[in-house]
């Protein structure tokens, strides 16, 4: 399994220097590759939040006896429920619009955290190569302390 994020630059922020805040603004779309097929997951603006709920929610799982949690899209009546059974998540989108919940994905619970925190990582590298001062910025340090955590438990050093 492998996840991808692709960023969809706002046209006029981006004729403006490269800034993190106004960066973790873009649009985001992720898609997730599983047996040889990629799909998109989920879209949402403001995916700074989008991220860091992901990861607080994966980061509880480990911590907290896996409870269940959701995040809701900005821009969109969508809401993902992640449910860990039996080392197993299962993620269902909820359509506020009309009421509809369907299954999205159900997978090895490793699998999915160890695809995401390689992306997660691999996105947060980006950004520092745009902008030296990314440190300054506080979600972009609290995703780093979220991929060490993250990171930990994949390889069960905690």
């Amino acid at each position: 399994m492998r996840m991808r994020f692709e960023i969809e630059p706002d046209e006029e922020l981006a004729q403006l220097p490269f800034r993190v805040s106004t960066y973790f603004e873009y649009r985001m779309n992720v898609f997730v590759l599983q047996n040889g097929v990629e799909k998109e997951f989920c879209t949402s603006t403001f995916h700074s939040s989008i991220l860091l709920d992901l990861a607080e929610g994966l980061i509880n799982m480990y911590e907290q006896n896996q409870q269940p949690f959701v995040i809701e899209m900005f821009e969109s009546t969508y809401e993902y429920t992640f449910t860990y059974f039996q080392k197993l998540v299962t993620i269902t989108r909820y359509e506020g619009y009309n009421g509809e919940t369907i299954e999205m994905m159900k997978c090895r619970f490793d699998d999915f955290v160890a695809a995401f925190v390689t992306e997660y990582e691999r996105y947060h590298k980006a950004i520092l190569k745009q902008d030296r001062q990314a440190f300054e910025n506080e979600h972009y340090c609290m995703m780093r302390d979220q991929i060490n955590i993250l990171k930990n438990h994949v390889n069960g050093v905690i």
